[in-house]
């Protein structure tokens, strides 16, 4: 943005993020990433074998094990989550993906020495290409992507914003949201990079 550049702003929400964790495969990309054996056996059995029941007006259901899912209010869940999506390759040129707990911000600019529709323009293809790489990621890690809460931010120093048309590949093909400002991690950013 100091350079004058427009940038766009990808929030991207997963859908019960924390509940989607795949334990094999988490333990399987913690075992890539070098993590000792020792480290790998404790975090396997704090995961695994899990059980529990569900209980409404002090009537409970029969127990039953859960298959995926971090344990909640835990503070491993989110080193787990963070871990497990850290391979996630989903960057095209000049974007930058920032990741904290289960909040993804994937940050594009537009490229310097050319004028600004023709850096508006190839933002929306790096834009759409960003959502489709994200979108098979989503599926090959069983992440799936809340597409009503995902929105982006455009932020120029432009007078006129472009009107990008932005559809998600799967499912409903549904727009991406546009928003003016939105809550990050506790601070409301705007497009004009208030908070």
């Amino acid at each position: 943005m100091s350079n004058s550049a427009p940038v766009c702003t990808v929030f991207v929400d997963f859908r019960a993020a924390f509940d989607q964790l795949w334990y094999l495969g988490c333990i399987g990309k913690l075992r890539n990433l070098g993590i000792p054996s020792s480290y790998l056996n404790w975090i396997e059995a704090w995961l695994v074998n899990r059980r529990c029941y569900i209980e409404i007006n002090r009537c409970k259901s029969r127990w039953f094990s859960i298959e995926k899912g971090g344990p909640q209010g835990s503070v491993l869940t989110p080193t787990l989550f963070i871990t497990y999506n850290c391979d996630m390759n989903i960057s095209p040129s000049g974007c930058i993906s920032h990741f904290f707990a289960d909040d993804l911000a994937g940050i594009l600019a537009g490229q310097l020495g050319i004028k600004y529709s023709s850096q508006c323009l190839d933002l929306e293809k790096r834009i759409k290409t960003f959502l489709d790489c994200l979108e098979y990621y989503s599926c090959l890690t069983d992440q799936p992507i809340n597409l009503n809460k995902t929105e982006a931010m455009f932020t120029a120093r432009a007078i006129g914003l472009p009107s990008f048309d932005i559809h998600f590949s799967h499912g409903t093909k549904e727009s991406i949201n546009w928003v003016s400002e939105y809550k990050y991690l506790g601070y409301i950013i705007s497009s004009k990079l208030g908070w």
